[in-house]
């Protein structure tokens, strides 16, 4: 009597758990190849589905899903020196990414999609401690996107979540809408560091690199004269040379966009604008941005602006003040003199 074929549903209870692993990681891992969730990395995916937090043996630069995913199992522990069980681990992000993904295509109702994004965007809100009323003029973001947000009335960073939510579906967006609705999504701190002023490892968004965002808000040339006038400026107090003639970009973009910082974050941290007058505080918060010469920048820019409503210790900045033409936000700089009595006192 002829042997008969194995059937194959006995062959697959056949596998060893490893080779039921592979199988898994295989289905995976292709399904990941050339997806958005590709360049995300892991420990997000792992925030944003909810899974345990990742963690592999050993640290490594450039931790995406891309760097796994064209890796068969075998290598997962043999090349990237994983134990099975972060190779396990590793697997279960996977499937819980697009198991998400496909919950959200299967979704009943656009109510129910809209419920379960919101309470995604929430989550992400408040693991970094994120400000939801951070005004998108003060993100950095491109002048198309900028634009679109005020014809849009996007004011928020909240609002520019849901909005960038709503753009998801829209097979043409690309660029910084892409990229902002995978940091949105899927919870990339390092990503949210391109847009906002979030500091790496601290919660909630900072001055130092709200202010940073000025300076890139503003044209190339007009920049370059900043940086020009400003060595000048810091030559001349040690060689008491000829005053040069600040650029008119200070008073008109530059200085008016310090204040709507300042303002802000003034509301929303108690007695920064006291500390702000501390110069060894100021140096101390401007170096989380790792570029000396912005730095420089910015706490002179700061120190010019304080100045309008509080006598400046600074020679230079005293007669700076003195010729300028333009009249800053007198409201703001009200609110912000009245918050500098009620801290003094």
């Amino acid at each position: 009597m002829p042997l008969m074929k194995k059937d194959p549903i006995v062959q697959g209870d056949a596998l060893s758990p490893v080779e039921k692993l592979a199988a898994r990681w295989d289905k995976a891992a292709y399904r990941a190849q050339g997806s958005p969730f590709e360049d995300l990395s892991v420990s997000a995916l792992a925030r944003n589905t909810g899974t345990k937090a990742w963690s592999r043996p050993g640290s490594v630069k450039g931790d995406t899903i891309a760097r796994y995913i064209y890796l068969s199992f075998e290598e997962l522990i043999e090349i990237e020196k994983l134990d099975m069980k972060s190779a396990t681990q590793l697997l279960e992000i996977c499937e819980a990414t697009f198991l998400f993904e496909e919950e959200c295509n299967e979704l009943g109702s656009f109510d129910g999609i809209d419920k379960q994004a919101y309470h995604q965007r929430m989550r992400f809100v408040e693991e970094f401690g994120l400000y939801q009323d951070y005004p998108v003029a003060l993100a950095n973001l491109d002048f198309d996107l900028r634009e679109l947000c005020a014809a849009e009335e996007v004011i928020t960073f909240v609002d520019l979540m849901e909005f960038i939510d709503r753009l998801s579906d829209k097979a043409w967006i690309g660029g910084s809408y892409r990229n902002l609705q995978n940091v949105f999504a899927h919870g990339d701190e390092k990503g949210l560091t391109q847009y906002f002023p979030y500091r790496l490892g601290h919660r909630g968004f900072h001055l130092p690199e709200a202010l940073s965002f000025i300076l890139n808000r503003i044209k190339k040339h007009e920049l370059n004269a900043v940086l020009e006038y400003h060595e000048r400026r810091r030559k001349r107090s040690r060689l008491s040379s000829k005053r040069m003639e600040m650029p008119s970009v200070v008073e008109s973009r530059l200085m008016p966009e310090v204040i709507q910082c300042l303002h802000y974050f003034c509301n929303h941290q108690p007695r920064l604008l006291l500390r702000l007058h501390d110069s060894a505080y100021l140096c101390r918060e401007l170096m989380y941005l790792n570029d000396p010469q912005s730095e420089g920048v910015l706490h002179w820019l700061l120190h010019l602006t304080l100045g309008i409503f509080r006598p400046a210790k600074d020679a230079g900045i005293d007669e700076e003040l003195k010729n300028l033409t333009t009249t800053q936000d007198t409201a703001l700089l009200k609110d912000l003199s009245d918050m500098l009595k009620e801290e003094v006192g």
